[in-house]
């Protein structure tokens, strides 16, 4: 019994401190590399979240391809349309199928939003906080990009190493919409956790143009660094892109890696979260603010600080102007590459505490 307590206690620590727990039976066969911990055997034991917030132990350096089932994401996506229209059940559009197209309630007059979700989750709810927001304030084409098919694996790396191909097929999509009628300037693609990096994968694979914006929310960290942007969401995915970082330094990318950056409640330790050990509700509520910002009332205002080491210290300095986190439409003036500011929440819907 006493073993097993001492067990539980080492998985919780390694949530609270990010570090992966590698079983060994030889202590001296493990190596410490920055935050990541190598046993002899290559093992890199991490807790990570799906979308749904549950938390998987996850040796992320062995993923068995043989139990994987296969994945082709421009076969396996389902994209679900969403409007006014039918604001209670999406309509399937198959990516190319002109019929299907001209058939459904698609409108290239309307803005229109993408949302990608993260991984070990799928299905035609998905994204529904941020569908239901957008549609009570106008009508929009919302297409949802479900890559279920490939993100419900118990292999993080697996999905992780699919966001390219995902993002590759939002990409031929929205250059199809676009073909049939929707500028550039009237789309946004949304994504949460690692569906934040299928966003960005989806910018920068657009051939006819460029999107108006990429809205990561809380990015994945695991398995993305910061030197290399080509295999994340990066400010060059769009005209604008815009980085809500809610558990900065656990399971989301802390760096500033849009043009602006909001670090709500220094980007930790979200109010209404509790002591959230691991950091499952810190990074998942970053859906609910962006879906209670949509709404024109509740205004997210944030100041802006000198960088990433202000929030670090939790020292903000005040250096330029202030600025709306989220809202529709999501940029609330020209952004500045590398931008971070910082906001404070309450502990319930709707969030905001007005402008700064």
């Amino acid at each position: 019994m006493k073993l097993f307590f001492l067990m539980l206690f080492g998985l919780l620590v390694a949530g609270v401190t990010s570090i992966p727990v590698c079983a060994n039976d030889n202590d001296d066969e493990v190596e410490s590399k920055g935050n990541v911990l190598r046993t002899s055997n290559d093992e890199d034991w991490q807790l990570v979240p799906d979308s749904n917030g549950r938390l998987h132990m996850v040796d992320i350096k062995n993923v068995d391809p043989i139990v994987e089932p296969s994945f082709v994401a421009i076969n396996d996506m389902i994209f679900r349309l969403w409007t006014r229209s039918n604001p209670n059940a999406g309509q399937v559009i198959q990516i190319h199928n002109n019929a299907e197209l001209d058939s459904s309630n698609f409108n290239p007059a309307l803005q229109t939003r993408f949302h990608c979700h993260g991984w070990g989750t799928g299905g035609p709810n998905m994204g529904s906080n941020i569908r239901v927001a957008l549609l009570s304030q106008g009508d929009f084409n919302i297409f949802i990009a479900d890559w279920g098919a490939g993100s419900n694996t118990l292999n993080y790396i697996t999905a992780r190493n699919r966001v390219n191909q995902v993002g590759a097929v939002v990409a031929q999509f929205v250059d199809w919409i676009n073909l049939r009628g929707v500028p550039f300037s009237a789309i946004t693609i949304i994504g949460s956790s690692l569906g934040a990096h299928v966003a960005g994968a989806a910018g920068k694979r657009t051939t006819r143009g460029r999107v108006h914006a990429v809205v990561g929310l809380d990015p994945a960290g695991p398995l993305f660094s910061l030197d290399q942007p080509t295999e994340r969401m990066h400010h060059t995915d769009a005209d604008y892109v815009e980085s809500i970082i809610t558990d900065a330094g656990r399971l989301g990318f802390e760096h500033p890696i849009g043009h602006a950056n909001f670090y709500p409640n220094w980007g930790t330790q979200q109010p209404g979260c509790g002591d959230d050990f691991v950091g499952n509700c810190g990074h998942s509520i970053a859906s609910h603010f962006l879906s209670a910002s949509i709404n024109p009332v509740h205004i997210f205002g944030a100041i802006r600080c000198r960088d990433l080491n202000d929030i670090r210290q939790r020292n903000c300095v005040v250096s330029g102007t202030s600025r709306r986190m989220g809202g529709e439409p999501i940029m609330d003036g020209p952004g500045i590459v590398g931008s971070v500011y910082l906001l404070h929440t309450h502990a319930e819907y709707p969030f905001a505490q007005g402008p700064r």
